[in-house]
């Protein structure tokens, strides 16, 4: 009986997968009407197609083994609630950062109002009447036929509420990070069993 972490357990599933993809599994044959013995050529393919089968249902017997084995070890460890809860914070990013431009999401709290300027973002409300000022400014330059702008871009979150919002997708990126490092150390510390005829089936088989 053969040992595998989950890190390995996960690769070999990917080869098995990769060695089922490879097979042919052609149903017919296409034959020369002038070529010899054309019953012969069909028997011939229709032995390596039972041979493919045959590796099939093999291979995927022994993929089904090993997926079991695994989704057990990751209820086991915890991996399925930390994948669960990558997912939901990698969801909450991906929908917060659309209220936010990138670079104020990694600014922070830094220098969100400095990060919306260099990503051209809209126009955040620091205080009353900051909109309306930049309004009148625009709108004075282009009665003076300076040209310019006629509309303005203007955020609806304001100073505080766009700090809270980056800082809260930093946090969910450092929290990502964490995850990803327990879950390294999970699936590399973690093992499943593999029986001795299924490995050597898979080394029969160059999957490993």
């Amino acid at each position: 009986m053969a040992t595998l972490t989950l890190a390995k357990a996960n690769r070999l599933q990917d080869r098995i997968r990769a060695a089922v993809r490879s097979l042919p599994l052609k149903a017919f044959v296409t034959i020369n009407i002038f070529a010899p013995e054309p019953e012969a050529s069909v028997e011939r393919a229709a032995a390596r197609l039972r041979e493919d089968v045959n590796a099939l249902e093999r291979l995927l017997a022994i993929l089904a083994s090993v997926r079991a084995a695994t989704g057990r070890a990751n209820t086991g460890c915890g991996i399925n609630e930390l994948l669960a809860e990558r997912a939901a914070f990698a969801e909450e990013i991906s929908l917060l950062s659309r209220l936010v431009p990138a670079q104020a999401a990694l600014a922070g709290a830094a220098d969100v109002r400095g990060a919306f300027d260099a990503a051209n973002g809209p126009l955040l409300r620091g205080h009353p009447g900051e909109v309306a000022d930049q309004v009148a400014a625009m709108r004075a330059r282009y009665e003076h036929a300076e040209g310019g702008e006629t509309t303005l871009d203007a955020s609806l979150l304001d100073d505080a509420e766009a700090n809270r919002l980056s800082a809260r997708i930093v946090a969910r990126r450092r929290h990502l990070e964490e995850i990803g490092d327990q879950l390294r150390e999970l699936n590399g510390s973690f093992l499943i069993e593999l029986d001795d005829a299924s490995l050597a089936y898979l080394r029969g088989q160059g999957v490993i």
